[in-house]
């Protein structure tokens, strides 16, 4: 699964990778995690939008939801899609045909079981660029208030050799998308079969990985640290690479 990401970023190293309009990032606080419990915004790129950058909050909310006690509920299920099912679910189905996005990131954070402990991975590009995770979007608005929220989720596949040592239980991976091919993600004629092969596991020789600070579960930490990213040897976490 994914549920936190890393996007200590600049708008130049956004725009240079993707040629976007940023104009939204103008005062948004770039971190080295967010974590999606919290509902956070994060940089997001839409299929009816491919030209620029929206911000969205991580959990998403159907639009055919109709309360706010339902949305909240649904929310804390929606923050990662499953590409197998993406297609048949009821809370993904209708975002998968036209409300697909991508979701900008520089890495993100997996946990390794070693014995019950569990262990931190960060992982990224190795060629330390910022990349486009497969995503779904979607527009609520609460009928009481009027207040509009618009939301994403992240997919996942199955992970790949890397990922299937370092995430040891779910064996999951979020979809990178092949920089080459990402602009089909979004594209309106892409066609479902076309979309389900993007969404297949990123290759491991593109991706580098190493364990980090523990102390990333706590609660109170700062996100703005980066001794958060930086390589830490636990005992535990080579056995598993042997």
């Amino acid at each position: 699964m994914c549920y936190t990401i890393e996007c200590y970023l600049s708008r130049k190293a956004i725009e240079d990778r993707f040629a976007l309009d940023t104009s939204a990032l103008f005062d948004f606080d770039f971190r080295y995690f967010f974590k999606a419990f919290s509902n956070p915004f994060l940089p997001v790129v839409t299929q009816d939008e491919p030209d620029r950058l929206r911000l969205m909050q991580w959990g998403l909310i159907p639009n055919w939801v109709k309360n706010f006690p339902m949305a909240q509920k649904i929310r804390s299920a929606t923050y990662n899609a499953r590409s197998e099912t993406v297609h048949e679910k009821a809370s993904f189905r209708q975002s998968f045909r036209n409300r697909r996005c991508w979701v900008i990131a520089h890495g993100f954070f997996e946990w390794q079981d070693s014995g019950g402990i569990k262990i931190p991975w960060y992982i990224k590009l190795k060629n330390d660029h910022p990349f486009a995770l497969a995503g779904l979007y979607d527009t609520w608005i609460d009928s009481l208030t009027g207040e509009q929220l618009s939301t994403f989720s992240v997919i996942t596949t199955r992970a790949n050799p890397m990922l299937e040592k370092i995430h040891n239980t779910k064996k999951r991976m979020p979809v990178i998308l092949n920089p080459l091919l990402e602009q089909e993600w979004l594209d309106n004629d892409t066609e479902p079969s076309k979309l389900f092969r993007l969404m297949a596991p990123y290759p491991e020789d593109k991706l580098t990985s190493h364990p980090v600070s523990r102390e990333l579960i706590r609660g109170d930490r700062n996100p703005y640290d980066s001794n958060l990213i930086k390589p830490v040897q636990h005992p535990e976490s080579g056995l598993l690479f042997d």
